[in-house]
């Protein structure tokens, strides 16, 4: 019998829904998804800051891209 996994899914800035997975900012150290099937197409937390948070002006809190590209503005 084959394991299913249940993966989060959220809606991309074009209305694609995509399955997510959880990452960490690399800079601050915040928690942010992205698509399993494209790493490039991102939901970072924006507003939202992790308690162990490093630095609050990180660019995935002052510049969030939501269902978007790393290299979309």
């Amino acid at each position: 019998m084959s394991k299913v996994l249940n993966m989060p899914e959220r809606q991309d800035a074009e209305g694609t829904w995509h399955m997510v997975l959880k990452d960490v900012c690399g800079w601050c150290g915040c928690g942010y998804l992205v698509a399993e099937d494209d790493h490039d197409l991102v939901w970072e937390p924006g507003r939202h800051h992790d308690k162990l948070c490093s630095d609050h002006e990180c660019e995935c809190h002052t510049r969030a891209r939501v269902g978007r590209r790393h290299d979309e503005w």
